[in-house]
């Protein structure tokens, strides 16, 4: 089967293609044989001996057709972003009101183990959210206007809410976000449950609370702690997981104390007028979104000296991060280009880290520790600049005459630094 033809190398010069396969200096380039290698894919090979190349036989080739094709118009539902709970922007009436209808085909049961076993047998329905009619959504809004909620907190709702609570590179964009979800729910839910019970059975729904906050909590500090925080030790920052994760579960109970006594002085409640609403008052989730619209933002950065980074430390690290690790991971520096050029290159990266810290007003301790960081992270990126180049030794051992086109010699260090330090004077 023919699959197509590279056109020649432009480092080939006038080259034929023997003499760039036999790396010989005396081919002339008058060779009769074309300029152009051939890619060729068969189940049986023969070997050409005149050029080298190896082939399929004439009864194995087979030329590709006339390719045919429809284009279909984007599907909108392919594009969406499937975020969970905790990160989407908004959550309006209409959104409790699909989730409520979702709820319908929700398994009953729970897990032994690694086994689900279902406490129900009521027959599986499938419910798809954009399959949901017009006519069934009133249908069900007629149906929660006349009988409500019912008084029972959705427990398994609240957890599942809180499922993908963690932060991580992945999402660190909205660890804000995500704090303050998880602090008004928790607001929301604690008010209603010392609104609507009493004696024992306020103290075991407040005694469930607690538990499943705490274990959300705990799952987000530790998850940005194994991220954000472990980056930075491997950045010489030995402190940084300890002293992040006591941040976050101490930024995530200042906000839930914030949005706790916001309840305490406004009414909530009070916009849900309509008879045909009134069972959002029982979706806490709802409520947990009116209570952050509510919230001003002064009253949710309040500083706290009694913790080691703020919000915003912790939101500034948190993509700072991201954007080290991705450099990292994938540098995007041209190692042909001189040592000295990636010293100001660096140079020129420090001064907007410097620069972007003092915009963002984070902390001194913040601050102070991204810079101790920035030296090792310098390191870093050359050692992953030499896996490049290692790389190219590989190629030029494999294939000598790429030999003198690609770098095969490490980064020189010392003129990086030597660079660096001139540019940062």
């Amino acid at each position: 089967m023919f699959i197509g033809q590279i056109q020649r190398h432009s480092y080939a010069g006038s080259m034929g293609i023997s003499a760039i396969r036999s790396n010989s200096p005396l081919t002339s380039k008058q060779t009769a044989l074309p300029q152009y290698d051939l890619v060729e894919i068969g189940p049986y090979s023969q070997k050409n001996s005149y050029s080298g190349i190896y082939k399929p036989n004439s009864n194995q080739m087979k030329a590709l057709g006339q390719i045919s094709y429809t284009q279909a118009a984007p599907d909108s539902r392919l594009q969406k972003e499937l975020l969970p709970p905790s990160e989407q922007a908004s959550y309006t009436e209409e959104d409790a009101l699909i989730n409520q209808y979702m709820k319908q085909s929700r398994i009953d049961g729970y897990f032994d183990g690694d086994t689900f076993v279902r406490t129900s047998s009521e027959p599986v329905k499938l419910i798809l959210k954009d399959s949901i009619t017009k006519e069934d959504l009133e249908k069900f809004q007629s149906k929660l206007a006349g009988q409500g909620l019912g008084t029972e907190i959705d427990w398994r709702g609240v957890k599942g809410d809180l499922v993908q609570i963690g932060v991580g590179f992945d999402n660190i964009e909205r660890f804000e976000q995500k704090a303050d979800y998880l602090a008004s729910r928790y607001a929301v839910l604690k008010d209603r449950i010392q609104s609507q019970y009493t004696g024992g059975q306020q103290e075991a729904e407040l005694q469930r609370l607690e538990q499943i906050f705490t274990e959300a909590k705990e799952k987000m500090a530790n998850s940005y702690a194994n991220s954000i925080g472990s980056f930075f030790v491997g950045l010489g920052q030995s402190g940084a997981a300890g002293d992040m994760r006591a941040s976050v579960l101490a930024l995530v109970d200042q906000k839930a104390d914030a949005y706790t006594d916001l309840i305490a002085k406004t009414d909530i409640y009070a916009d849900i007028t309509s008879p045909d609403q009134q069972w959002l008052k029982q979706d806490d989730a709802y409520i947990a979104a009116r209570l952050r619209e509510s919230m001003s933002p002064a009253e949710l950065q309040k500083p706290n000296g009694q913790i080691p980074y703020d919000e915003k430390d912790l939101s500034f690290a948190g993509i700072y991060a991201k954007t080290l690790s991705q450099q990292l991971q994938n540098p995007s520096w041209n190692v042909s280009e001189s040592d000295a050029a990636l010293g100001r290159h660096l140079a020129s990266q420090y001064h907007e880290l410097i620069n972007n810290a003092e915009k963002s007003g984070v902390s001194e301790k913040l601050s102070n520790m991204l810079v101790s960081a920035f030296q090792p992270f310098m390191d870093r990126l050359m050692d992953s600049l030499d896996a490049q180049i290692d790389s190219n030794r590989g190629w030029a051992a494999d294939k000598p005459w790429m030999s003198g086109m690609i770098r095969t010699e490490h980064i020189d260090r010392g003129s990086v630094y030597h660079s660096f330090q001139k540019a940062t004077k």
